[in-house]
């Protein structure tokens, strides 16, 4: 049996080159980081984070704990419990001797939570298992009492034994009674956002006390954008610029750009701005352009780019990568290694790789939308590590119109508190940019650029009912070279391209199949053949039959896109892939000057609609009223008639019933908005691997970052990618830097199916052992097509 060890000999972490990690060391240093990080708040409440730091690993110097981290246990016991029940005594001392419980009761409940919660997810406020907890009679108690009262002599006359504590396990639930009526008292009549700025400070109290933990076992800076890089990459954005393909456009960009940066010039003060620009304009350059001149004229030193899908990020990243000659820091789901979704983070210290992407300890991050909400609406201890070094930074969120509208105010609630917490500038990048009066306090800078009333790249033209025959028909009759058709569902468009590939007969090599149900390496390969075959043989006929996915984050340009009809949005940016450089005003061999997007009525097998399948009933009926105003509408007329849209959407349903998640987060119940997800509810899906093997002669576009993985692991085949996959021994011998990069290769060749789907491909029993199953069969899979073969299965909502 393990005996009570001395608290000053204890340990935070094993020995290294002869050094021992004290746990009183460590403590003390978690104190100081929580007490430098909230300065500049009033002395008690720094007195009590400072405590809590103190606290949160007391319970370390349980004698199996010590064994744990010694190397002689698998595993240690829990100490954040005990750790939780410690404070909430010290802190209610504390706070008695001070004579200040009832105005800081709520800060206690909350330091409190967080200890309990400091290596897990962030429960509700009534969740009471750390009551209690302890074994007292195995910690020296004796010891640790002195230490508390070397670090807080106010204490001299505070007991801390077995018997004092056991007995505070009785008394504290009439304490935590009465810290619950003061978070009700505090919280009535107080608008959102002021909820929403309590609850953001609390989650930056969480973050000192996260950030002071893990940075005090990895000592982690990070790098900030200086006023000579702001300098250089101004410059180097603007060479970037001048290398555009089509020198109309390239004169179109340039006079946006300044004419944007005239407009903040003139209003440099707002927390907030919305840049509107006619999709093709530039905006993501233009918006790298006003954060430089932000860092330049205001001293902002970060930068973190926001994106909705993993295609954006990436090209976007490559793209900064390539204007500023910078080095970025990608932070999103491919690169997260597979655990339980409830299982608590280790104990063992992050390494210093892991802690600098977990906590963006750099000055140019690209992130996703599910990683950045989690910025504002952290659902476990570690997701607050990304704002340990989140302020002054200029924060450019892409395509916001994707989010979810039954979350958008309260993603907008959320982003403004927090904005006013770090010192933040917020970009938002559209041409259909949703309303921001419903969710936000006061109404941001609006930067505008309207398309320039001589260069009308594309018009909108409403025809009548179409089925996947007649619209083949119909796209095979027209003169332009390249086409696309955007369909709403995989069923319709493999219909579409089956159509197609039929009356063909293999005429036309350049016929392709875009869409969600293919493997992400498979689908990239197509889209870079695709943008190469348009600028080699701009003269030589293409059609590519695609989902909604080609309509956001890939850049990709058709004299003419067919599109079934959807809500005006979805048009809208669907116009965006049309004549999108204006590149038909140079081709020698087009008639037209102007691309067309014509809006069809698909019905499948001449009879069923199914936009319902995608698009809500409600949405449809205003985007019909809208259009049926007029037979064609032109580029500049779309851009607004997307804002009557808007506008009509959130006065029929201002969606501000969400923001009761906000009240009842603040009431105790945090999982409220943890459970934030930007894309809304979505239906059950789940990973298979498809070990899909790319063609020799299509080898040139593979990704670069794909070649270093393979070349970094030695994996050269999807095949061998699995067997690791499997090979338990393989993974855990890996380090943390090389499991990452594995998991990045593995899931270039995961595909997320409907659930039913996925039983039918799989063996269903290897989601028990929450792993990713292979497919079984690649007949399944087709080279071409992907698993839109399997089109009735569950593809009816997906896309």
């Amino acid at each position: 049996m393990l005996g009570v060890i001395p608290f000053e000999k204890c340990v935070a972490r094993p020995s290294e080159n002869g050094k021992v990690y004290f746990l009183t060391d460590h403590l003390r240093g978690v104190k100081d980081y929580v007490e430098q990080r909230i300065k500049d708040r009033d002395a008690i409440l720094i007195r009590l984070a400072g405590l809590a730091g103190i606290c949160h690993d007391l319970a370390k110097s349980h004698p199996e704990w010590q064994s744990y981290i010694n190397g002689q246990r698998k595993r240690g016991p829990n100490h954040a419990p005990e750790g939780a029940f410690l404070f909430s005594y010290l802190g209610y001392k504390l706070l008695k001797l001070e004579k200040k419980w009832q105005d800081y009761a709520v800060y206690w409940l909350w330091l409190t939570r967080d200890i309990a919660d400091h290596h897990g997810r962030l429960k509700e406020i009534r969740d009471n298992h750390w009551i209690g907890a302890g074994a007292w009679d195995k910690i020296d108690l004796k010891g640790l009492t002195l230490f508390i009262r070397q670090n807080y002599p106010e204490f001299t006359h505070i007991e801390i034994t077995k018997k004092v504590l056991e007995e505070w396990a009785e008394e504290v639930f009439d304490i935590l009674e009465e810290a619950e009526e003061a978070i009700d008292l505090s919280y009535k009549y107080l608008p959102p956002l002021d909820l929403m700025e309590k609850l953001s400070f609390w989650r930056e109290l969480t973050t000192a006390l996260i950030a002071g933990d893990r940075f005090h076992v990895s000592p982690m800076n990070t790098f900030w954008l200086s006023e000579q890089e702001h300098l250089s990459n101004n410059q180097a954005l603007d060479q970037f610029c001048q290398k555009s393909d089509s020198q109309a456009m390239r004169k179109v960009r340039s006079a946006a750009q300044k004419q944007i940066l005239r407009q903040l010039a003139a209003n440099p003060d707002q927390r907030i701005y919305t840049l509107e620009m006619p999709t093709g304009y530039g905006k993501t350059i233009t918006a790298l352009k006003i954060a430089t001149w932000l860092g330049l004229k205001q001293g902002y030193q970060k930068i973190v780019y926001v994106a909705p899908y993993l295609s954006i990020l990436e090209q976007t990243s490559k793209v900064i990568e390539e204007a500023m000659d910078a080095l970025v820091l990608e932070h999103h789901s491919l690169a997260m290694l597979e655990t339980k979704k409830d299982k608590d983070d280790g104990e063992e210290g992050l390494s210093p790789n892991q802690l600098m992407m977990e906590s963006w300890a750099n000055s140019i991050i690209c992130t996703s939308f599910q990683q950045w909400s989690k910025v504002l609406f952290p659902g476990k201890a570690q997701d607050v590590l990304r704002r340990a070094y989140l302020h002054d930074g200029v924060v450019i969120i892409d395509e916001p119109q994707i989010f979810a509208p039954e979350g958008w105010n309260v993603f907008l609630c959320g982003l403004e508190a927090v904005a006013a917490l770090y010192n933040l500038r917020i970009i938002f990048l559209s041409a259909t940019m949703p309303p921001f009066e419903y969710g936000l306090s006061q109404k941001p800078g609006y930067l505008v650029v309207e398309p320039v009333k001589q260069i009308e790249r594309y018009q909108v033209v409403r025809l009548g009912e179409v089925d996947e025959k007649s619209l083949a028909h119909f796209l095979l009759a027209r003169k332009e070279k390249s086409q696309a058709a955007i369909l709403n569902t995989i069923g319709d468009a493999y219909l579409v391209y089956k159509e197609l590939s039929k009356e063909l007969s293999g005429k036309l090599p350049n016929l392709k199949l875009l869409h969600g149900m293919m493997v992400p390496l498979h689908k990239r390969i197509e889209i870079e053949k695709i943008r190469d075959f348009r600028q080699e043989k701009k003269n030589d006929p293409l059609c590519v039959v695609s989902t909604q996915i080609i309509e956001a984050g890939v850049d990709l340009s058709f004299e003419h896109i067919a599109r079934a009809l959807p809500i005006l949005p979805s048009i809208v940016q669907a116009a965006g892939r049309v004549n999108r450089n204006f590149e038909m005003s140079e081709m020698k061999m087009s008639e037209e000057k102007i691309g067309t997007l014509s809006l069809v009525s698909f019905l499948r097998e001449g009879k069923n609609k199914t936009r319902g399948y995608i698009y809500a009933s409600g949405l449809q009926k205003l985007t019909d009223e809208l259009l049926k105003e007029k037979e064609v509408w032109l580029e500049s007329e779309m851009l607004q008639l997307i804002k009557v849209y808007y506008q009509r959407m959130f006065e029929r349903n201002s969606f501000e019933t969400g923001k009761q998640a906000i009240a009842d987060a603040f009431e105790g119940n945090w999982p409220a908005l943890s459970g934030f997800q930007p894309f809304g509810e979505d239906y059950p899906k789940l990973p298979v691997f498809v070990p899909w093997q790319v063609k020799q002669e299509d080898e040139r576009w593979l990704p670069e970052k794909f070649i270093k993985l393979q070349d970094r692991l030695a994996l050269y085949s999807p095949e061998s990618i699995y067997e690791q996959y499997e090979d338990k021994k393989y993974l855990t011998g890996l380090s943390f830097e090389r499991r990452k990069e594995f998991m990045i290769l593995l899931n270039h060749f995961v595909v997320n199916v409907p659930a039913k789907l996925a039983f039918s491909l799989v063996d269903r029993e290897i989601y028990h052992q929450n792993k990713i199953p292979m497919l079984l069969g690649m007949e399944n899979y087709d080279h071409v097509v992907g698993l839109a073969k399997r089109y009735m299965e569950g593809f009816d909502n997906f896309f």
